[in-house]
């Protein structure tokens, strides 16, 4: 996330630097640029934020309605799989240690 918001920052600022409007020359004035980039990039992060989300929507839509349905019989064929090996060795567990003992 941190790299998120640096890279944002970084945009918004050549954005406003390289913008038509003349950066101000005196002391007083900083503080006025200073508040409007940080404006910038509140309205920059929000901006993001919002296009990760309809993008994360768009990729969970398009899971459920084209991976899913190909890869659910998959998975449970290999929980099945998984599953019957587990009892094969917990079958066989007691088996092994009466061996072992002796």
């Amino acid at each position: 996330m941190s790299r998120l918001i640096f890279f944002v920052l970084v945009v918004t600022l050549q954005v406003r630097l390289t913008s038509s409007e003349p950066l101000p020359t005196s002391a007083p004035n900083n503080a006025g640029l200073l508040e409007r980039a940080k404006q910038a990039y509140r309205d920059t992060k929000t901006k993001v934020l919002n296009v990760g989300s309809t993008v994360a929507g768009f990729a969970g839509m398009y899971y459920e309605e084209h991976l899913k349905p190909v890869a659910d019989p998959y998975v449970e064929w290999a929980k099945d799989h998984a599953n019957s090996l587990w009892d094969r060795v917990k079958s066989r567990m007691p088996s092994f240690r009466a061996t072992q003992e002796q």
